[in-house]
């Protein structure tokens, strides 16, 4: 109890002020003063007053107010001046090279005055905070909008430390997430990514919200922005709307650009290291089936749930995905391969000097030719590579033999068949190529792994090319047999067949 509350307290219990005085020690002009402000307040209605009621509070005095003897109105419109500068820089993008109030601090010291750096900070603090933007909570309707956006991402992908480009997608009302990694980010990549989208929400929102990315946005002429023939397309196929941003206003899509930060520190924090891009778009994808597991923050549900909300809100329309994929015309040079974006791809021979049609999308490279898809190549975004198809040059190699394994068609093969040719097959060129083109034909390299495995078994040296494609042949032709006793007695039977092959002169072999 302060001293005030003590005073009005033996005033209401019938104490004369003389009394009051004498047991409190203080003046009785004061003791007056109080008791008359306490009468008074009895008096009016003060609940419509700014102010509290503080008749039984401990009396307060007035800070003392002196004239600023550093702050001078001079400095003061020289700080004026500094931020009226900044405010024009914003407008003309030239935000980076604003002033710190630790510029301004150093521009008046170099100038002779003689003011400290939190007198500085203090006024301009003030000043802007005057300034101060106000915000507009947003409403979000189920299925009516999803925001885009990149992020970087740096990884060690077979060794090698890089960065990546993180394609996210967040739907506002339910703030389920939807993301990929790409290894650029062309326009080929954000096609690509919103046929991906759609396929897996199984709807279309009505609008697609981007900032003002150069893949979206082809130019500004003052306020007007022209979108990019691409993005119109898409945006014609699937039927949405396009909204942008206003430059430099990042929260106007603010739940994606939360997501980016979000999903890259819960993703790839703590596991970073891959063997390729697919493995590293793999963990991702688990990792956000985690993360829209989670319960929302208002609405106390499940992110995967909220989407279903959405998807049941919003007219279903069945459309085939959009082919996110560039048609060039390339000829094919002497190494049957063709050059797209300083990148070798080969094409099967027997069309070299010839004008070829591809589709170039962001993952794969489809080659046609005469209209006939022909081959596929996953999409290189290095320089100078070389993506060959040891299968394009067989009959290449059955000319030029020797140049079977010094080859980048052998290097770039797949591991089992350089494993195949390393153990079984050196010096017998011949034969292995009798073997790839068994295996082209027949598409059964883990039917040829197998009898492999099995020939090991009776002799390593009886490996070979016509024995492999015997029993390629016998399993091939081979019924299923559900008793015991006649899958006893094929197996008698194969065995004594396999016995004669194996048997034989080498004169016969």
């Amino acid at each position: 109890m302060n001293m005030k509350q003590e005073i009005i307290k033996r005033y209401l219990n019938g104490e004369s002020q003389r009394s009051i005085s004498k047991a409190t020690k203080v003046a009785r002009n004061t003791i007056k003063k109080y008791i008359a402000k306490f009468e008074e307040s009895k008096q009016q209605d003060i609940r419509q007053l700014p102010i509290p009621e503080d008749i039984m509070s401990a009396p307060t005095y007035k800070p003392r107010i002196s004239k600023k003897r550093v702050l001078t109105e001079e400095i003061q419109a020289k700080l004026q001046q500094f931020i009226a500068e900044n405010e024009w820089k914003k407008q003309h993008y030239m935000a980076k090279q604003q002033m710190k109030m630790i510029d301004m601090y150093e521009a008046l010291r170099d100038e002779g005055y003689n003011i400290g750096y939190t007198t500085v900070r203090n006024y301009v603090n003030e000043e802007t905070e005057k300034k101060r933007e106000v915000f507009i909570r947003k409403y979000c309707e189920p299925g009516a909008e999803v925001e885009f956006d990149w992020g970087e991402v740096k990884l060690e992908i077979d060794g090698k430390i890089g960065s990546y480009s993180l394609a996210v997608f967040t739907l506002p009302y339910s703030n389920y997430r939807f993301a990929r990694l790409y290894e650029s980010e062309t326009q080929i990549c954000v096609l690509d990514v919103h046929a991906k989208l759609i396929e897996h929400l199984d709807f279309i929102p009505a609008v697609f919200t981007y900032d003002n990315m150069r893949t979206v946005v082809k130019s500004f002429i003052g306020n007007a922005k022209t979108i990019t023939d691409p993005m119109i397309q898409i945006s014609n196929y699937y039927q949405f709307r396009i909204r942008l941003c206003e430059a430099r206003k990042g929260n106007e899509k603010g739940h994606v650009e939360r997501s980016v930060e979000f999903i890259r520190r819960k993703a790839f924090s703590s596991i970073y290291k891959f063997e390729n891009i697919t493995e590293a778009n793999q963990h991702l994808i688990t990792v956000l089936q985690t993360l829209n597991q989670r319960l929302h923050h208002e609405y106390k549900e499940k992110h995967i749930d909220l989407l279903k909300k959405e998807k049941k809100t919003v007219k279903k329309n069945t459309i085939h995905p959009f082919d996110a994929a560039e048609l060039v015309e390339c000829r094919v040079d002497k190494y049957s391969t063709i050059v797209i974006k300083q990148n070798h791809y080969s094409v099967p021979e027997g069309h070299v000097g010839k004008y070829i049609r591809a589709k170039v999308g962001a993952e794969h490279i489809r080659i046609f030719i005469d209209g006939e898809f022909v081959a596929a190549h996953p999409r290189n975004w290095g320089i100078h590579q070389w993506e060959m198809d040891i299968y394009h040059y067989l009959k290449t190699f059955e000319k030029k033999k020797g140049a079977l394994n010094q080859s980048q068609c052998m290097k770039q093969a797949p591991t089992h068949i350089k494993n195949i040719y390393q153990q079984y097959y050196i010096g017998k060129e011949k034969d292995f190529l009798e073997l790839l083109h068994f295996i082209k034909e027949k598409d059964n390299l883990e039917e040829v792994l197998k009898a492999i495995e099995q020939l090991k078994q009776v002799r390593f040296d009886y490996i070979s090319t016509e024995r492999i494609q015997f029993i390629c042949e016998q399993s091939d032709g081979s019924p299923m047999i559900e008793e015991n006793d006649d899958i006893a007695k094929q197996a008698e039977s194969n065995l004594r067949a396999y016995q004669d092959l194996f048997y034989t002169t080498e004169g016969v072999v």
